[in-house]
């Protein structure tokens, strides 16, 4: 495949001229070749949009830094997908449709100088509360939602490697509708105040590999979707086989997360080797009434967590609070979760170890902890509307709560689990309205009662509970 040299093509790189008709120049020509590779050497190169083509790699060199135009009006809009809602976007920094075989690359940044973007929204946010958002109608400063810096759709073979991308103006790489997608050694670096600068969201794509990336984001920093409610739901295409493995990141609101906007499915999403370092949340899946559809088949494991600020694990059908806890009949706007299997994980330091919620029609289904140590937690695992609990080899050092808190639970396994520091004036394990076996659990003669329960029939089996007894539950 053939060089194009971007200088060749007239490109500047001193950080003021703008270099956008060079470098799109030198894309085109790349493309009337049959393909090839678009170098852009060491300097800065401020532009705007770039319009990516099939079968080329735009190469950005150690030392080159792509600027994006701090200018609003040079963004024109484009037809795309933004918060699961298909409608007009400003076109990002690097955009493309319909393509094959398409690649950036290099040890070079992307900088998208996302500051005028993060005001702008803030002002629309602040004059007009109820029109920014998912809503169509964009009355203020922006005419419709904010650029990404990759934002790629309905394409295939798609790479991107090696580069760093900073302060993007939203989502920072965004695939929609695409296959056959690896994003690997990607460092991200958008600040704590930018809002909605997710990190990696692939939305609506089949067969996604994440790996050796190093995320630092002002959002969640990887977050898996499938669209929104009732438009979502229309396209019905689901984000499926997806791994994420040997990523750290950073104080993102959550370090792997699906959803909210999941209306057209999420399953086979494996999660593994990796490091959330003061994180939010650690691993987060949230839905709600509207969403329908069904996150089925994630598997996360060999994860360190550190001082997270909220979850070490969520599973919500409540996102954001929304909705009365009571049922309601089951429709296509009914989500559901299921089979999803955490193991072999540690966690130093979380406000809450476990928030699972399900709906009372629909119950989150089929959910797994095994060989799980947590340290400094104030509040323990809490779960209630669960059809399929199974805790094994999980220990939880929880200040304020009990380390295992069940509600409205039907086939709750727990075994061996424990509370290696227990408080003497609460049980380790506190059930209401759960169908439970404890096997194999031992408690300490000092911690007082290990087991509460009420409204729940319990088994027990092969346990040391000689200090654990209140509510009738014998010893064994």
């Amino acid at each position: 495949m053939a060089r194009h040299d971007a200088i060749e093509y007239g490109a500047v790189g001193d950080g003021e001229t703008d270099d956008t008709a060079a470098i799109q120049a030198a894309i085109d020509a790349a493309a009337e070749d049959g393909g090839g590779t678009v170098v852009v050497p060491a300097g800065e190169y401020v532009t705007r949009p770039l319009l990516l083509r099939s079968h080329v790699e735009i190469r950005i060199e150690g030392g080159a830094i792509l600027l994006g135009s701090e200018d609003i009006d040079e963004y024109p809009a484009v037809e795309g997908r933004w918060e699961g809602v298909e409608r007009d976007v400003y076109a990002s920094l690097l955009t493309g449709h319909d393509l094959e075989d398409v690649a950036i690359t290099g040890s070079g940044t992307l900088h998208g100088r996302g500051e005028v973007w993060w005001e702008a929204f803030h002002d629309d946010r602040d004059a007009y509360p109820d029109a920014v958002g998912r809503d169509l109608e964009y009355p203020g400063r922006l005419d419709c939602p904010r650029p990404r810096m990759i934002n790629i759709y309905d394409s295939q073979n798609v790479l991107i490697r090696d580069i760093e991308i900073r302060n993007s103006p939203s989502w920072t790489v965004h695939p929609v509708y695409c296959e056959n997608v690896t994003i690997d050694n990607v460092t991200i670096r958008n600040p704590e105040h930018s809002t909605n600068t997710d990190g990696i969201n692939p939305d609506s794509c089949r067969n996604v590999r994440i790996s050796n990336c190093d995320i630092d984001a002002g959002d969640d920093c990887i977050t898996i979707k499938s669209g929104y409610d009732e438009d979502g739901r229309r396209v019905g295409e689901p984000c499926e086989n997806v791994v994420v493995t040997n990523c750290t990141m950073y104080h993102g609101h959550g370090g792997v997360v699906i959803g909210s906007e999941m209306a057209g499915g999420v399953r086979n999403v494996t999660v593994s080797n990796c490091v959330f370092d003061g994180t939010d949340n650690g691993l987060r899946v949230k839905t709600e009434r509207g969403r329908g559809s069904v996150v089925e088949n994630i598997r996360a494991t060999n994860l360190v967590m550190r001082d997270l600020k909220r979850s070490a694990f969520i599973a919500t059908m409540f996102y954001q609070g929304r909705g009365a806890d009571e049922p309601r009949p089951v429709t296509e706007e009914t989500p559901r979760l299921r089979e999803m299997h955490y193991s072999d994980i540690t966690i130093d330091g979380t406000t809450d170890v476990t928030t699972i919620r399900g709906l009372p029609e629909m119950p989150v289904e089929d959910v797994s902890l095994s060989n799980v140590r947590v340290r400094g937690a104030d509040r323990g695992v809490r779960a209630a509307n669960v059809d399929g609990f199974d805790l094994r080899d999980v220990s939880v050092d929880a200040e304020e709560t009990p380390a295992f808190d069940v509600e409205r639970a039907s086939e709750v396994e727990l075994t061996n689990v424990e509370d290696p520091d227990p408080d003497p004036d609460r049980p380790v394990v506190r059930l209401d309205g759960a169908d439970a076996v404890v096997r194999g659990c031992v408690a300490d003669r000092s911690a007082g009662a290990f087991l509460e329960h009420t409204d729940s029939d319990v088994v027990l089996l092969e346990n040391h509970l000689d200090a654990a007894e209140r509510d009738g539950v014998a010893r064994d």
